[in-house]
Parts: structure tokens; sequence; C-alpha cells
């Protein structure tokens, strides 16, 4: 009994310094919320402007062939051109697929001056001056890319349009071969081609983008007649000649968009 009661007593004592010696941990506070940046994305509609150069390198002496014409030349000095744009861009993985249409103020000419032969050989009777200006051009091309984060490189291509002003001044007679004849110009320029190029954007920030574009434009040709009517002389029989001066040139811009993603 004695020997119970001591065990009693000993476990008494015991349990609480066991108790004493279980720790609790407090729970860790919850740990603060990770804010990932958003990855850049091109898709969506955007619209922007764009200003920049054309010019043709090619300008300068150019060959008359056949026309019936002798000499000539071709003023394509770089003007400015400038517009508006708007489009839509598709982002698939790091590959991005779309449509943009533009319209742009050009100042561009193509000038060509020719001499009409005389009968005799060397001879020069008269000369003629034609000339082309473009009034305004735009275009409504496809794109296909890759995209860099920031960065999207692209090509482009699709159909061009222009209004194009034509003139013509010239003598309105000539003697060929001893006979008079009434000479009679026209002139028919073409105001569709198209146009293909490349270009890089870049994201400022996601709903604001600027970029460079390469662009070579053609629209065609501006083909040259002459008519001649014989009014007295000889008998001789009526004829006609020709020539044709292209309208192509280069277009290097800087753009920038606003984006509405």
């Amino acid at each position: 009994m004695k020997r119970f009661a001591l065990l009693l007593a000993s476990a008494a004592f015991v349990t609480p310094a066991m108790a004493a010696d279980v720790i609790y941990e407090e729970p860790m506070a919850p740990a603060a919320p990770v804010v990932f940046e958003p990855a850049f994305t091109w898709t969506g509609f955007y619209v922007g402007g764009q200003a920049g150069a054309a010019f043709n390198p090619d300008s300068g002496p150019f060959s008359i062939g056949d026309s019936g014409f002798v000499g000539g030349n071709d003023d394509g000095d770089a003007g400015f051109i400038g517009g508006v744009h708007v489009g839509y861009d598709y982002q698939v993985n790091n590959f991005i697929f779309g449509a943009v249409a533009d319209i742009n103020y050009i100042d561009a000419e193509s000038v060509a001056f020719y001499d009409i032969p005389g009968a005799a050989p060397g001879s020069i009777q008269g000369s003629v001056a034609s000339s082309s200006e473009i009034d305004f051009v735009g275009t409504a091309r496809l794109k296909a890319g890759v995209a860099l984060d920031r960065f999207a490189l692209y090509a482009t291509g699709g159909l061009a349009y222009a209004s194009i002003d034509s003139n013509i001044a010239g003598p309105s007679t000539a003697i060929v071969d001893g006979a008079l004849y009434n000479v009679d110009y026209s002139e028919d320029s073409d105001d569709v081609g198209y146009a293909v190029g490349g270009g890089v954007d870049y994201l400022v920030t996601q709903n604001f983008s600027i970029g460079v574009e390469y662009l070579y434009t053609d629209l065609g040709s501006s083909d040259f007649n002459v008519d001649y009517t014989q009014a007295s002389g000889p008998s001789e029989f009526d004829f006609s000649t020709n020539s044709s001066n292209d309208l192509d040139f280069h277009t290097v811009w800087a753009k920038a968009s606003f984006r509405f993603n």
C-alpha cells in the first residue's frame, strides 16, 4: 500500500515536469504575394502616324529605246512622305501575323524631257516635257514576323494605290521629211501597283510602340504617246511614237502607334 502511494506521488511530480518540456511552435506568417509583370503581347488593334523620305536611286539619264525620241533625263529626287495608319496584329507564341493600311501625302514627281528628231540627220525639231506628280499614295498590306519580347521583326507586302497628275508640254506642229504634221500628246498613268518591304517595332509600353519601316512601291508606268497627223506637204502616212516612264520609288520612314490590347 505504501509502495502504491509512493508511485502516485512520483507520477504527480514527474507529469508537470514532462509537460513543461513540450514546445509548441507558432505557425509561420504567410509569405507576401509575388507580383509578376505580365508578358508583352503584340495582339490587338493599333493606330498611328508615320513620316520619312521617298526617293528613287535610279534617277538620272535613261534610254528611250525605239520610241522615236532621242535624249532624256528623269528627275527623281527624294521627297517628303507622311500620313496615318491603322492595323491589327495577332501573336501566336513568337510569331506575329497582321494587316495594316495607310494613306500618305507625298512630295514626289517624275519628269522626263524628250527631243523630237528632225528630217535631217542629227537635227532636232522640238522638245517635249512629260511630268507625273503623285498627290497621295496608300497601301493595304499583310504582315508576318517574329516577336522578341519588346521587339518585333516583320516582312510586309500588298496593294499600293495613288492619285497621279500628268502633264505634257510640246510643239503643236512638226515638219518631218518636208511634210507638216499636227502633233497630239497623251499620257496614261497607272494608279494601282504593289508595295513590299519590312521593318522593326519596339514596345515602349504595352500600349505604345515606335518603329522604322522600309517599302519599295511600284505604281506601274506612265506611258507617253505622240501622234503625228499630216497637215500638208508631200503625201505621207500618219504615225505615232511612244515611250514609258516607270513610277516606282523607295520609302524609309519612322512610325509611332497607340495599341489597344
